[in-house]
């Protein structure tokens, strides 16, 4: 499975990266690793973008999913039929979002492997023929951040950016959020503060290349939740001119 998993992922991600670094990159392996960072994501927008609007149009029905659990709270079995009927109504699987996720989740550590890389020993060795071999990578990028070592200013970058991007993720399901003695919202904001403490924490334990991956990834993920926070659902099926809850 590892073999399997460097041949389709880790190892054309690196030649990728060592190819940007020789070429648009101007040997800076940092810049690099955002630019990488950015193509695949880019690569991945439709799939995160679907995720953004599934969460959101459930947390947008989750008032009238209430509705019927406090109506038919002694009816199990009825009220789990009558919550389906509502999700077929709007033309939503509850357990959309969870492919998109799966899909990612390889690519995403794949990226995450191929940023720490590259100053190894025999790193260079996996190399295609026709990727030109640099002899090595080096190590300082933008003029000042080794990516050998550790950065606490790039780990707290990371963090805050979480913390952002965090936020408009639970702004998304203000609605849901908000409803007083709901789980979900407490859990929310646990989560607000919660996340970027482990970025911190897990960046400061790495090598640079991690937290400017993080922070990387993490800014395409702000600008994908601001184009989805923009866009209204009209949960009683009203066209608003950007996309309703049949828009898949």
């Amino acid at each position: 499975m590892s073999e399997l998993f460097n041949s389709i992922l880790y190892v054309p991600f690196f030649n990728l990266l060592v190819f940007l670094y020789n070429t648009v990159a101007f040997s800076d392996f940092g810049l690099a690793i955002v630019l990488l960072t950015l193509i695949i994501r880019a690569a991945l927008s439709p799939l995160s973008v679907k995720t953004f609007k599934s969460q959101k149009i459930m947390a947008e029905l989750q008032p009238k999913v209430k509705e019927i659990q406090e109506k038919l709270k002694n009816e199990p079995q009825k009220q789990s039929r009558e919550i389906m009927e509502l999700y077929q109504k709007h033309n939503i699987n509850p357990f959309s979002g969870c492919l998109p996720l799966l899909i990612q989740l390889p690519i995403l550590i794949a990226l995450y492997r191929v940023s720490i890389a590259g100053f190894g020993e025999n790193s260079l060795s996996v190399l295609y023929d026709f990727v030109k071999n640099p002899g090595f990578l080096n190590p300082t990028s933008f003029g000042f951040i080794d990516l050998t070592k550790r950065s606490i200013l790039l780990s707290l970058v990371a963090g805050a950016a979480q913390f952002l991007q965090t936020k408009m993720t639970i702004s998304s399901g203000k609605n849901q959020a908000s409803q007083k003695g709901n789980p979900l919202g407490a859990m929310n904001q646990q989560m607000l503060h919660f996340l970027p403490l482990i970025t911190i924490i897990v960046s400061m334990s790495f090598p640079a290349g991690l937290p400017l991956y993080w922070l990387a990834t993490t800014v395409f993920s702000i600008f994908e939740q601001a184009h989805i926070n923009k866009a209204k659902i009209d949960t009683h099926g009203k066209s608003n001119g950007k996309f309703n809850l049949s828009d898949r």
